[in-house]
């Protein structure tokens, strides 16, 4: 009969074995973020908060329309005001606040701050960080002197009373940071963070990244030169098919979840709407640099097996990258699709995204963003004298 201490040095020898045919080495690096969310739950904290944001626009667009005789909810969805734009957003960020709450706490059994990482700096550093927001917000309003800004852009047409000026100072100080640092570095970045070093882990899985992107950049670039609701309609279909052959495996697997291939479908769904929202230009460049990095990524599988540390590193510089990327395209319909301006909101994701994770915390990050967005909304508030001549914003 055998005894305890004879069984365990022979569990290493047969797991293994069995392993190695059946699963893909999932060992997370040690330096890795490991939220206990997944890609699924952000598909489903994204599909709440634009259920969310159709319906409260509908209910303020009906409101407005009520309220303004002779114009219809038509016009008013052409040409939004921030009565409705302001009021829609925040209650759509409460909805999706609210369920990554219940994910958390009811479905993960965690308390909630705590596991998002949001921990208060020191009172001074607390200053230092607004103060770190408005150096940046500085800095780059001198670097877009250099850059081709377009003088007029969508999100002016929420500029053209002090009333609406107000609102949206408010909302871009007091609420937007706040949901969009949740979203961003709270939710989005972890995630990905741990599924990218996972993946730099073992070459077979490098190269599999590398593939996919090499297939990534026509898929987007294709979606782009579809009209809008074409390119809605290709990328649906695509997040079914995947999900499709998510269920069947599963089943196939007894029940047992097989995610390998979910992810890609989640990017290729993504990326289809994301590069049909780009300007010409930006989604040539992001084609691009698709392409490259997936080149990269294919040389490096082939190349070498990376050690923790290094595939530590590659990891989180393409999750940092991705969310900052994220981060600024969001923002791309309000800025007309310009590359000049979208390329300031990307250095400003990459500020904010590095911050998350140095800091291991998403306050630091808020608090830079909240002085960020108060810098630029104090110097419009100087330049319009008080919001009286908001004409001045496209001279």
């Amino acid at each position: 009969m055998s005894s305890p201490n004879q069984l365990i040095p022979e569990l290493p020898e047969l797991a293994p074995a069995v392993q190695a045919e059946t699963l893909p080495p999932a060992v997370i690096n040690p330096g890795a973020e490991d939220p206990p969310w997944n890609g699924p739950d952000l598909l489903i904290i994204g599909l709440v908060f634009v259920v969310a944001l159709f319906f409260f626009s509908m209910v303020f667009l009906g409101v407005a329309a009520g309220s303004k005789h002779g114009i219809s909810a038509s016009d008013l969805g052409k040409n939004q005001s921030p009565l409705v734009i302001v009021p829609t957003m925040t209650l759509a960020y409460v909805a999706m606040l609210a369920a990554m709450y219940v994910l958390v706490t009811r479905h993960r059994k965690r308390p909630f701050w705590q596991t998002v990482g949001w921990r208060w700096p020191d009172p001074t550093l607390q200053v230092g960080c607004l103060a770190a927001g408005g150096v940046l917000a500085i800095g780059l309003g001198l670097l877009s002197q250099l850059l081709p800004i377009p003088k007029s852009m969508p999100m002016d047409q929420f500029f053209r009373d002090p009333q609406g000026a107000y609102l949206m100072a408010f909302f871009g100080v007091a609420i937007a940071p706040l949901a969009e640092e949740m979203l961003f570095r709270g939710f989005l970045y972890p995630v990905l963070d741990r599924w990218l070093q996972t993946l730099f882990m073992v070459r077979q899985q490098v190269l599999r990244g590398g593939l996919w992107l090499l297939l990534l950049a026509p898929w987007g670039y294709a979606e782009h030169k579809l009209p809008v609701k074409g390119s809605v309609l290709l990328a649906l279909g695509a997040l079914l098919i995947t999900g499709g052959i998510f269920l069947a495996r599963s089943v196939a697997n007894r029940g047992v979840p097989m995610r390998a291939g979910l992810f890609p479908g989640i990017g290729f769904f993504v990326w289809g709407l994301a590069s049909s929202a780009l300007s010409g230009r930006a989604s040539t460049l992001a084609t691009a640099a698709l392409f490259a990095i997936g080149l990269v990524l294919m040389l490096f599988g082939l190349a070498t097996q990376l050690t923790p540390r290094a595939a530590g590193w590659a990891g989180r510089f393409l999750a940092v990258s991705i969310t900052a990327m994220a981060f600024a395209l969001v923002h791309s319909e309000q800025l007309g699709r310009a590359w000049a301006p979208l390329l300031v909101l990307f250095v400003v994701g990459l500020v904010l995204t590095i911050t998350r994770a140095v800091t291991r915390s998403v306050a630091p990050g808020f608090l830079i963003h909240a002085g960020y967005n108060l810098t630029l909304f104090l110097s419009l508030y100087v330049l319009t004298d008080h919001f009286r001549h908001l004409e001045r914003i496209t001279q």
